[in-house]
């Protein structure tokens, strides 16, 4: 019993003691201290997390289906198909909408994978409406919404032994998960083709030997006049949504072409990423069409002496060319270049050539095109003349009249003021031959107003041409002068 008291008589003195020292340690810092307090309130916002599908379109069908519905509070889709015979396909579009208070971004994309035996007779895609693939962080921002498109095909097959001998169930499922964006997530890449084709009209009413106005052209058209292997779309009037940052340089959209590409018009250096340039700043350069063009036709060409010979111009263009955008020829398609030399002598010393025919005459004909071949200004040989070094060349009187110029007539013998995209209160040059006599005049057209024959030897602005290759994308923008669109790689 002694030694228990003893033993615990020890504990309780170091106890004491580690107590003490405690305290003393403690008093002893006591005059430098010193309270900090920190009061704060943190109030946590409402939010609301809503990304939903909604509007659903049905495209392409010649396949018996169900009516597609949506279920699960707007987040899935369901429809039953029945896709008859080679040649059936459906498709349907549908919109993808944040409807919530946080911005999203993609985190992945789950598409079923169809059997090697499946791959035989059929195929499907889910894609953005404009065709471009759906991508993991592409960004659907607060308010925003894009499309997005379904198509199923029972294919066409050359071979018999494809053709399914028995019913096939098959299954397609796809999932886009979205989760919120914590600043990774970029804007979706679009095709610029798109922007046209999804907001064109009709030009069946326009009257192209009158300038573009509210009631005669404004904003995007279809080409309907003539014939075209494919759609032809195109900017008329005073338009300000089709600027284009491409190379480190500044243009405007004139049109699509008939591969898909799309034609732009130089339009100067940006200003810390915008384009609004005027006057001369909207050109390469000032220079004669041809210094040698005086009183012979031959003058009139792109190129001359059966095309071994550069113009004046063309030496210009091609030197800038050179040297700001040969990096940049991946981007490019190699489109034809129209220099329309063919006229109609009316008399033994005046001569029209075929673009002032028309417009004297009040034909309100759009000619995408030229009657020989050696005015079609190409690189390869296979679609024109082979005779370019380099994609590149000056805009038409054509597809000046198509952007809002008004040509000479015989009810009207003088230009009116116009107010059309190409406007830059400078005169420059087209591409197109006028007429003949004593002097060669070219085609020139001043933006604020005036579009008519100049003689070849003058010098006015020089504003390059050249076309997008098909299915070219854009990062971002929405093609005004503070936004123009910026254009991608792929």
């Amino acid at each position: 019993m002694r030694s228990i008291k003893k033993s615990s008589s020890k504990k309780r003195i170091l106890i004491l003691s580690l107590l003490i020292l405690l305290s003393c340690i403690s008093i002893g810092y006591a005059y430098l201290n010193q309270k900090v307090n920190i009061s704060s309130v943190a109030k946590i916002e409402k939010n609301t997390w809503d990304i939903h599908f909604e509007n659903i379109v049905v495209g392409d069908n010649n396949a018996d289906n169900t009516v597609p519905f949506i279920s699960n509070n707007n987040t899935k889709i369901n429809i039953t198909l029945n896709l008859k015979k080679p040649g059936d396909s459906y498709e349907f579009l549908v919109d993808v909408v944040n409807n919530g208070t946080i911005d999203a971004k993609i985190e992945s994309v789950f598409k079923t994978t169809l059997s090697e035996e499946q791959l035989k007779y059929l195929d499907y895609s889910l894609t953005y409406m404009d065709g471009v693939a759906i991508n993991k962080n592409d960004l659907l921002k607060v308010g925003e919404k894009d499309q997005i498109r379904l198509k199923i095909n029972f294919k066409n097959m050359t071979d018999p032994s494809y053709i399914p001998t028995t019913d096939q169930i098959v299954n397609i499922e796809g999932e886009i998960l979205f989760v919120q964006d914590l600043g990774d997530g970029v804007p979706r890449k679009r095709k610029l083709y798109y922007v046209m084709e999804s907001t064109a009209r009709g030009d069946e009413t326009l009257n192209f030997l009158r300038t573009a106005s509210d009631t005669n052209g404004k904003g995007v058209y279809r080409l309907t006049k003539i014939a075209t292997s494919s759609p032809i779309y195109y900017y008329r009037g005073e338009v300000y949504d089709n600027n284009v940052l491409f190379g480190n340089f500044c243009w405007k959209i004139i049109r699509t072409t008939n591969t898909g590409g799309i034609k732009l018009i130089y339009n100067g250096k940006p200003n810390d990423g915008i384009c609004n340039n005027t006057h001369s700043s909207t050109e390469i350069a000032k220079s004669a069409f041809n210094v040698d063009g005086v009183n012979d036709p031959k003058y009139a060409g792109y190129m001359y002496d059966d095309n071994t010979v550069d113009s004046t111009i063309k030496g210009v263009i091609d030197t800038w060319f050179s040297n700001n955008l040969v990096d940049y020829l991946s981007y490019l398609e190699d489109t034809p270049f129209y220099n329309e030399r063919d006229y109609v002598m009316l008399s033994s010393t005046y001569m029209q050539f075929a673009s002032a025919v028309r417009y004297y005459e009040g034909a309100a004909i759009i000619r995408l095109g030229a009657a020989e071949k050696s005015d079609i200004f190409t690189i390869s040989s296979s679609i024109g003349n082979g005779a370019l070094t380099y994609p590149v060349g000056l805009i038409t009187s054509d597809e000046a009249m198509m952007a809002g110029a008004e040509g000479w007539n015989s009810e009207n013998n003088e230009h009116e003021n116009l107010k059309v995209y190409l406007n830059t209160y400078e005169w420059f040059w087209t591409m197109t031959p006028w007429i003949c006599e004593n002097t060669l005049v070219m085609d020139s057209f001043l933006g604020a107003g005036n579009h008519g024959g100049s003689a070849a030897t003058s010098e006015f602005g020089v504003r390059p041409v050249v076309s997008l290759r098909p299915g070219i994308l854009y990062s971002s923008g929405n093609g005004t002068n503070n936004s123009p669109y910026i254009i991608t790689s792929n």
